[in-house]
């Protein structure tokens, strides 16, 4: 048997050892538009910030040598024929296959494609985008840069480039930063703290206008007030599209059952999936390192032979990188809300029929383990959450192990 993926990532990468530390002995041909060995997402910030590079490959530089993989690397695949069962790169390489594991990832949405013709403007979201933004940066003496995107991806971009010492500018269209991953209550908190305590210049309720270039090269972003941002990068961090043209000829993703398979012989994982969600929420694309991870190790398990189901995503996101307080949160924010604030906390869950529906923690993350296995396990929690939000101490999971009451709430 000849199993190719499209991408190497996370999940193709897991998929792969899975296949052989399972014993699959047949040929492994991995194709990727990048160059590089598989790489860890969650880890490249720290390369742009400055710290080593090595770090990002999660697997080891040596992974296609050590798992005997043919590497098609810097081949952008255009055209799979499911029929057929071959697909077609832009360099015009056709590559058959027996079985295809589809995890093509996702690239950085444009809302103004025409600036990425400018020497200076970015996307945030692949090894190749850091690489490339670390090196202008040195080329050219960087001091200055704009974000545009207030949310998870534009604030890591922030702070990754504000670390290195750059005088960093963000610009958001909403009139708070994090929208996606929080309420308006948190995101007004994360808002406030982030303004306080990052040393980035916010611009709210704000857009891009125009750019000014010399030579090509950019000098300047206009937002729509008529204010001009002097700065010669500019990182575009609004939002992300799934690579899934190749195989559904559109880019709303690739459906799969819980056997990871899109046909019969198609299988597909990580950025590019649509699944359900694991605890009730609605299917979609479930763009994080844990639900990736876990569906190419349920993919890998079924091409071996087994019968296994995937149990389904989680919406989990943790902001944590380059500054001193912490966001997490997970599930959909509806139901009865239940708060504990202090000024440096922020902690809310949304409770449904007395059980966890989502969660948000905001100033530290001594709660956040105990929080989500309270909230994946569907423990009826409504007579002790309130207790255990405010607990500011962290004893809450040490106490529940003990059987022990809740601390009392103090005044």
């Amino acid at each position: 048997m000849k199993i190719v993926t499209v991408g190497t990532g996370m999940a193709a990468a897991e998929f792969v050892q899975q296949l052989r530390l399972g014993g699959f002995s047949g040929d492994i041909v991995m194709y990727s538009e990048e160059p590089h060995a598989p790489y860890s997402p969650c880890v490249i910030p720290y390369l742009l910030a400055g710290e080593p590079p090595d770090n990002v490959y999660w697997k080891g530089r040596d992974f296609y040598e050590r798992y005997r993989v043919a590497a098609r690397l810097g081949e952008k695949v255009e055209e799979i024929d499911r029929e057929a069962g071959k697909l077609r790169t832009v360099a015009g390489r056709v590559e058959t296959y027996d079985r295809l594991f589809y995890a093509a990832g996702s690239r950085s949405w444009f809302p103004r494609p025409e600036w990425l013709e400018v020497e200076g403007v970015f996307g945030f979201k692949t090894l190749s985008d850091m690489q490339a933004i670390d090196g202008y940066i040195r080329n050219h003496e960087v001091q200055r840069a704009v974000v545009v995107g207030g949310g998870f991806i534009g604030i890591d971009a922030a702070l990754a480039l504000r670390h290195r010492g750059l005088q960093v500018s963000l610009v958001h269209c909403h009139d708070r930063l994090l929208e996606r991953m929080t309420d308006a209550d948190a995101g007004r908190f994360a808002t406030a703290r982030l303004k306080e305590r990052s040393g980035i210049a916010f611009y709210m309720q704000a857009e891009v206008e125009a750019l000014d270039t010399d030579h090509g090269q950019l000098q300047r972003a206009w937002l729509h007030n008529g204010t001009a941002i002097e700065a010669p990068l500019l990182i575009v961090a609004t939002g992300f599209v799934p690579n899934s043209g190749p195989l559904t000829s559109d880019q709303r993703g690739v459906t799969v059952g819980d056997d990871l398979l899109a046909d019969p012989r198609i299988l597909a994982a990580g950025d590019v999936a649509v699944t359900r969600h694991a605890l009730g929420g609605p299917d979609g694309l479930y763009a994080t390192a844990p639900n990736a991870i876990a569906q190419a190790r349920v993919a890998a398990a079924n091409v071996l032979g087994s019968r296994e189901v995937y149990a389904g995503s989680l919406n989990a996101n943790v902001l944590r990188k380059h500054i001193d307080f912490p966001v997490i949160s997970a599930g959909q924010f509806e139901g009865e809300p239940v708060t504990f604030t202090d000024g440096r906390l922020f902690r809310r869950v949304y409770l449904r029929d007395g059980r966890i529906k989502g969660y948000i923690l905001a100033g530290d993350t001594r709660l956040s383990g105990y929080i989500y296995n309270l909230y994946v396990s569907r423990e009826a929690v409504a007579g002790k959450i309130a207790a255990i939000l405010a607990d500011t101490r962290g004893e809450s999971y040490y106490r529940s192990l003990m059987e022990l009451a809740p601390a009392a709430i103090s005044c």
